[in-house]
């Protein structure tokens, strides 16, 4: 798990993007991200457009705060692809994205 700061958000109907620095280095799937490294992040929508709403809006949110988050990735083997763990204070996101 690392801290990190969500500088960007943006969608459209093929993706969601978001925009990062890690602020200590993050591993992914065996990869050291050095921290200060911007890190850009993009995957597909939801299908289900309630469920996509609220992770837009809670991004959104977070970002309008400070952007400070934990995030921890992780491989989802069972749905091959990555874990997507963001924490923010008491709210958090997970989000399984297939590779």
């Amino acid at each position: 798990m690392a801290v990190c700061q969500l500088i960007s958000v943006d969608e459209s109907p093929q993706r969601v993007l978001l925009d990062l620095i890690p602020l200590e280095s993050l591993e992914v799937d065996g990869l050291v991200i050095p921290r200060g490294l911007p890190l850009s992040m993009s995957f597909q929508p939801s299908d289900d457009p309630v469920q996509h709403d609220e992770m837009i809006s809670l991004f959104d949110r977070w970002v309008g705060r400070d952007g400070m988050l934990e995030l921890d990735i992780a491989t989802a083997g069972e749905i091959g692809g990555f874990r997507y763990v963001f924490t923010h204070d008491n709210e958090q996101l997970v989000l399984d994205v297939q590779a």
